[in-house]
């Protein structure tokens, strides 16, 4: 073993530092360009340029007196030399700052290491903090220093895998970087991290706090440069936020291009902005405009002086839910509207701010509202008790007259019908359902000119607002081998799942690629298409050619069990379309959510199952089954179309609209804006994950 140095204090009060805690802080001026249309930049540092990769990390660092940068005594201006390599002794310097420890700093006490672990005077007493506190091991460190008799450990280049664990442990994660020790990183470069640094290096990259050196290698041994450095302690923050003099975290309830009003400790704070003022988002390294922050969400912001200097939104979650409810009473009086949840009348009281608005967005007075009225509540979810942000009245839609045909064209305004008598065009309602066999969430982009017979619905307006495609007289391939795929003359060959019979087919525009029935872009599913096994096509003629309708990669059927063959572990079921599918199911489970009794022995012809689809080979690695409960809805949030559940016993489920079917009793299509909060309704689970939602 190396023999390890020795070290030691010695008090002495007479001794005085110079530490950079008491150099010159580089000061913003409220006339610095804002970083949206800077070319100089809005940090303080005169080298830093507007758009650098590191630019709103330094910034938000210099804020959080971080980093401090160099001043020229002359000029008074200060310098970053973002591309200069940081040494060791300074992101030491930094890890101390970033972790709040510098009022723990020993300045009166001389502190001497061994001559070999050489360190300047000014940041002796960070070094001796950080081994104080764990964030540097002092063994491992003197170790080094002794075995390097070439660098000074001070100001020798800090490595990247060497600043990684210096910052893990700064952060207090080294339980994920024990957890990670034995694992390998996915760098190809990957042998050559240390073995020491290797649970910390793999922390980071989970964190989300470093990347790779290149896209595909870590370079551990690389010096890493100051800016590098400054962007993994900003990155940091979004999982570990720090507390400094003028760092606030709330929720934003009012922005204007003068000021910005947060909701934190239960209180509203308004702070005014200027030119100096950053606009962030967490998971972007550059600035946006302010317009694309979003109200009711959470951000960070920094403020210095009464101005929020650094603004950053953390996520795209907005705080808010939407209650579409039936109003019982209207008291204008009392500014308040009684409405029901769970056939009880429950009161919203409304002030000055609300706004109460028709289905147009236009204001209209509370008197407005009458008993039976349908009105949509939007109110914030982060108070203690809720508030209402406006009041909308909903039209009520009458269904008036019906057209038939085939489509023929759409705008953004309107639609036309090839009735066979002529062709019948109708301005479209602002909304409109439109329901397309074996496509979820679908738009009237979806529609195929000259192919659907569709079904088009009128209010009394003679509006539409509902499209209904009944028939496209397909044919279809369940996991068909593909033969051959000519893109230059847009031509598959495939062969059945039996081998039996092998069909030529042509992709057109009238193509539409899908992920689980959700159309997707042919540049998405071309980046997934080689390793997908399970493809659903189908196909109808068009002028004398079989023109691929729908391409499907699919991860589930629902089907019915025709056969479970445990010799073989071949599983045989019914499609609702009459198909019937043979599938492998070596390996496979049985999902239910309250059901443990079930076994392959005892599961009977006739059950009506989801079957979960392996994506690199035609398998079913999962036979879900089905069970209804009773759930009431909790919330729903309109910005992500989340919906919270809870049962009787007080288990939450939380689901997407978008990833379920949700209907009316007679089995027709329902839209979000037919859930309200505080219903009762029957949720159908396929395994552990709910599949459909009955309103009735």
């Amino acid at each position: 073993m190396p023999k390890h140095f020795s070290w030691k204090k010695i008090m002495s009060g007479a001794i005085a530092f110079t530490l950079i805690t008491g150099s010159a802080v580089p000061v913003l001026t409220s006339n610095a360009s804002v970083v949206q249309a800077a070319t100089t930049g809005i940090t303080p540092f005169v080298d830093i340029p507007a758009g650098l990769y590191a630019e709103k990390h330094i910034y938000r660092l210099s804020l959080q007196q971080i980093v401090k940068g160099y001043q020229d005594k002359k000029t008074g201006e200060f310098t970053f030399q973002h591309n200069n390599t940081i040494s060791q002794e300074e992101a030491v310097i930094m890890a101390i700052r970033f972790a709040g420890l510098t009022n723990e700093l020993n300045t009166t006490d001389m502190i001497i290491f061994d001559e070999r672990f050489v360190v300047k005077d000014d940041y002796k007493p960070y070094i001796a903090l950080a081994f104080e506190k764990g964030i540097l091991d002092r063994d491992l460190e003197y170790e080094l220093a002794g075995a390097d008799t070439t660098n000074k450990w001070g100001s020798k280049a800090a490595s990247r895998e060497w600043v990684t664990k210096l910052i893990i442990k700064a952060l207090g994660a080294e339980e994920k970087a024990s957890q990670l020790a034995n694992s390998a990183t996915t760098f190809t470069d990957n042998n050559k991290i240390d073995k020491k640094y290797l649970g910390y290096v793999n922390a980071a990259v989970e964190l989300g706090l470093i990347k790779g050196l290149t896209s595909t290698t870590f370079g551990p041994t690389s010096p890493i440069n100051r800016a590098s450095f400054a962007t993994i302690l900003s990155r940091a923050q979004k999982d570990f936020p720090i507390e400094v003099e003028g760092q606030h975290y709330g929720i934003v309830t009012a922005i204007t291009d003068k000021s910005i009003t947060i909701y934190e400790n239960n209180k509203e704070t308004t702070y005014a902005t200027d030119a100096t003022t950053g606009y962030y988002e967490t998971d972007n390294d550059f600035a946006i405009d302010r317009s694309k922050l979003t109200q009711y969400g959470k951000v960070a912001v920094f403020v210095s002086g009464g101005v929020a200097k650094f603004i950053e939104a953390q996520g795209k979650e907005t705080f808010v839910e939407s209650l579409k409810l039936t109003v019982g009473i209207v008291n204008t009086a009392e500014k308040t509207i009684y409405v029901y949840i769970d056939n009880k009348p429950v009161a919203i009281p409304y002030n000055d701010n609300v706004k109460i608005l028709n289905a147009k967005g236009e204001n209209i007075p509370a008197s407005t509202i009458k008993q039976n009225d349908s009105i949509t509540i939007l109110r914030d979810t982060f108070r203690e008790n809720s508030v209402p942000i406006s009041i909308t009245l909903n039209d009520a839609e009458k269904v008036s007259s019906t057209v038939s045909g085939t489509f023929d064209n759409s705008n953004s305004k309107s639609i036309t019908v090839n009735t066979g008598k002529g062709l019948v065009s109708k301005f479209l309602a602002p909304k409109v359902s439109v329901s397309i066999p074996f496509i979820n969430n679908a738009t009237m982009s979806d529609l195929i000119k000259e192919v659907d017979q569709v079904t088009v619905t009128m209010n009394d307006k003679d509006e539409v607002i509902s499209i209904v495609v009944s028939d496209r007289n397909m044919k279809t391939m369940y996991a068909p081998n593909i033969i051959n795929l000519d893109e230059s003359n847009k031509l598959i060959t495939v062969m059945n799942s039996e081998g039996n019979n092998a069909e030529a087919l042509f992709l057109t525009d009238a193509t539409r690629f899908m992920i689980d029935g959700v159309i997707v872009d042919y540049k998405t599913i071309t980046s997934i298409l080689d390793g997908w096994q399970n493809i659903v096509l189908r196909y109808a003629e068009q002028n004398g050619k079989k023109v691929v309708i729908y391409y499907d990669l699919v991860s589930k059927y629902e089907g019915e069990l025709v056969l479970l063959n445990e010799t073989d572990k071949i599983v045989t079921f019914s499609l609702p379309d009459g198909s019937i599918v043979k599938m492998d199911y070596t390996g496979a489970s049985i999902d239910s959510l309250t059901d443990t009794s079930t076994t392959f022995l005892n599961m009977k012809a006739g059950t009506k199952l989801t079957f979960s689809l392996s994506s690199s080979d035609v398998r079913v690695t999962s036979f879900d089954l089905y069970e209804t409960h009773q759930l009431t809805i909790q919330s729903i949030t309109n910005l992500t179309k989340e919906i919270k559940f809870k049962d009787s016993k007080g288990n939450i489920y939380f689901v997407l609209f978008d990833e379920v079917k949700c209907v009316k009793a007679d089995g027709t299509p329902a839209s979000i804006n037919d859930l309200v909060i505080g219903k009762t309704l029957s949720v159908k689970f396929a395994g552990s994950q709910i599949s459909t939602i009955t309103i009735p």
